[in-house]
């Protein structure tokens, strides 16, 4: 069964939909509701299932190059999970890592580090407040 793309000319998101009779579907934006679409061109994929797609993120030779330390290494997992996980994510997954790509791109690797040594003094300081309370 085929499965077309269409970009969304009003908000410019990709929808796709799996066609089963091509005389009786109108073309829709699945992001903002809009029925001005436009038909694109796109590559032969084949779905596979949701337990197939976490099944594959646990293969260890994913994570073999993965450095937690390095904002880069991060940003290619990241990278890797939002291909293989394409829309369903949303666009709360998208505003997440163009954040953190403008902060690497503006602070650099190092503000990633600062904001973890703040973080692991400020647990630090809760568990001493509670222990003399």
């Amino acid at each position: 069964m085929p499965i077309y793309e269409y970009r969304c000319l009003k908000c410019g998101k990709i929808s796709d939909h799996l066609v089963l009779n091509r005389e009786t579907f109108e073309p829709f934006c699945k992001h903002c509701g809009a029925k001005q679409v436009e038909k694109l061109i796109s590559r032969v994929r084949v779905r596979i299932s949701l337990d197939s797609r976490l099944e594959k993120m646990t293969d260890p030779a994913l994570l073999g190059a993965f450095d937690e330390d390095d904002p880069k290494s991060m940003k290619r997992l990241i990278d890797k999970f939002g291909a293989e996980f394409g829309d369903e994510l949303g666009d709360e997954y998208d505003e997440l890592v163009e954040g953190f790509e403008e902060e690497l791109e503006t602070k650099g690797p190092q503000a990633f580090k600062e904001k973890e040594d703040a973080t692991e003094t400020a647990s630090f300081e809760n568990v001493q407040e509670e222990v003399t309370e």
